[in-house]
């Protein structure tokens, strides 16, 4: 910081306690203060959205991440066992398909267990629905709004400079009134005056220059955040719907290859019997018993 700079900074730094203090009279235009917390309220709304978009494709990650641990572990779990005693998500594929079908479809991986199959799809999702979600999300999504919300740094840089030419505007007003309630008895009451309303004048063409340029685009700038958000907003639920679509369809493919009883016994509600039946058995083992 130049000296100037230095000298200009400990002046407003003074101004503003005398302002504070109620011992120098402070300009107020309640339009502008009015624009101003509309903007600040769009400011930290904008910057929350932003915040929570990104948290949303971080959330995203989390999610198929664990899809694919869960599919990892659900994989031991069953390939862990004899093929006469694995449960239904181990050996219940269709295999329904007549030989000329067979003969004729494309060759497709074979896996030896369903929740092998399922660790494959979580990892197929994981890699590619990811990845091909993540590119058009930043540019649809994430890059519009990280834009908008890098305007904030220069609006809030005008802001911060009409705050010091109003403290510079009230400073001289005040001179000029001490100046005319208090005249010097040295006889250069009218060369200082005159010098001081000068300064006055610049000051205050200053101050209301910003001050109007201000009252004027912040509305304009908050009317437009409907309009420029409208395609992100529409492009994220886009996103989301395929995202979720594939995962629905990949995972509707699987779940009719569970075993029939399972599903059916899920359908009338006899799915809790079924698994207290279970339980009855391994309880009547003996190394599960007392």
């Amino acid at each position: 910081m130049s000296w100037t700079g230095l000298k200009k900074a400990i002046n407003r730094a003074g101004t503003q306690v005398l302002v504070k203090t109620g011992q120098m009279d402070q300009t107020v235009d309640k339009e502008f203060e009015f624009e101003e917390k509309r903007y600040r309220t769009m400011e930290i709304s904008s910057n929350k959205l932003q915040k929570e978009l990104r948290h949303y494709l971080e959330s995203l990650r989390m999610l198929t991440n664990s899809q694919v641990n869960i599919g990892e572990s659900l994989s031991t779990y069953y390939g862990a066992l004899p093929s006469s005693l694995t449960p239904s998500l181990s050996n219940n594929h269709n295999n329904t398909q007549d030989p000329e079908s067979a003969a004729n479809a494309a060759p497709k991986e074979k896996f030896n267990s369903l929740s092998q199959e399922y660790y494959a799809t979580m990892k197929t999702l994981g890699e590619q629905s990811l990845a091909e979600l993540e590119h058009p999300y930043n540019q649809t999504v994430l890059n519009p709004i990280a834009r908008f919300n890098s305007y904030y740094i220069e609006i809030n840089e005008a802001i911060k400079k009409r705050a010091n030419k109003q403290l510079d505007y009230d400073a001289m007003k005040s001179k000029v009134k001490k100046l005319i309630e208090k005249p010097p008895a040295n006889g250069d009451y009218e060369t200082k005056l005159a010098n001081y309303q000068t300064e006055l004048t610049e000051l205050e063409n200053v101050y209301q220059q910003i001050n109007s340029q201000l009252k004027s685009e912040i509305p304009k700038l908050i009317n437009l955040r409907i309009p420029f958000l409208d395609p992100s907003f529409e492009a994220f639920v886009k996103i989301q719907l395929r995202f979720f679509n594939e995962n629905y369809s990949q995972l509707d493919t699987l779940q009719k290859k569970l075993d029939s009883r399972t599903r059916e016994a899920a359908t009338n509600g006899n799915l809790d019997k079924r698994l207290d039946d279970i339980l009855g058995k391994m309880r009547e083992l003996n190394i599960t018993g007392a």
